[in-house]
């Protein structure tokens, strides 16, 4: 069996990295998949009956659907994700199962570890901000916001000249009217966080700057910070 084949990813089983949360019918749950002929290492979530509801589909489709489109979208606007590499759904008797599967982030950092661990230094610090400072400026100028933006879901690499970032979990991500609509709530989240486990008032300067210079705007840092 080969990993691009749609039937490994559906029988195939690893660690489970989030337990299956079991509610209404149905689970989420997601697994760390080592394939053993190359040791490449993949993040495989499930679900059953994880629905949402829209005009265009009234009766319910799963929630992984909206995650994949989101990821696409990303990618098609240059916004770094976890590397796709297969997504499926079928519907039974049961329900509805869906699958997605990308690829481990080698070599990459969450901001929520390397503030709490102290595994950069201030320069390392203020090249990642930039970087995914960067990175949520294209995604905010699409008027597209993430949705559920903490340190834990922003990962960083510093194996390279320049900093690699990558986002995960696009459940929630949505499209909002303007640029400013979508980046406010995402970067007084992630601010707001990072400001608990130790960010400094010129990282945070150094953020709110990018945002100014993109033109998307910001409410005042007191008051961002506050909220």
């Amino acid at each position: 069996m080969r990993p691009q084949e749609s039937s490994f990813w559906w029988s195939v089983q690893g660690e489970w990295v989030e337990e299956p949360n079991n509610r209404r019918g149905g689970f989420s749950g997601v697994q760390r998949v080592i394939v053993p002929e190359s040791g490449a290492c993949y993040y495989v979530k499930r679900q059953r009956n994880h629905l949402f509801r829209s005009v265009r589909y009234p009766a319910g489709r799963p929630t992984l659907l909206r995650e994949w489109q989101s990821m696409r979208f990303c990618q098609s606007i240059g916004v770094p994700t976890a590397p796709l590499v297969f997504f499926d759904m079928q519907k039974s008797k049961e329900g509805w199962d869906s699958i997605l599967v990308t690829r481990g982030l080698s070599g990459y950092v969450s901001l929520d570890q390397a503030y709490a661990e102290k595994l950069w230094s201030p320069e390392q610090r203020a090249a990642a901000l930039r970087a995914v400072a960067g990175a949520l400026i294209s995604l905010h100028r699409a008027r597209r916001k993430h949705g559920h933006l903490y340190p834990k879901e922003v990962f960083v690499d510093f194996s390279h000249s320049q900093p690699a970032v990558a986002i995960v979990d696009w459940e929630l991500s949505r499209y909002r009217l303007t640029a400013a609509q979508a980046a406010q709530p995402d970067v007084r989240r992630l601010l707001k966080s990072l400001l608990g486990l130790g960010m400094t008032q010129d990282e945070l300067r150094l953020f709110f700057d990018a945002y100014r210079a993109s033109g998307i705007h910001l409410p005042p840092m007191p008051q961002l910070a506050r909220r």
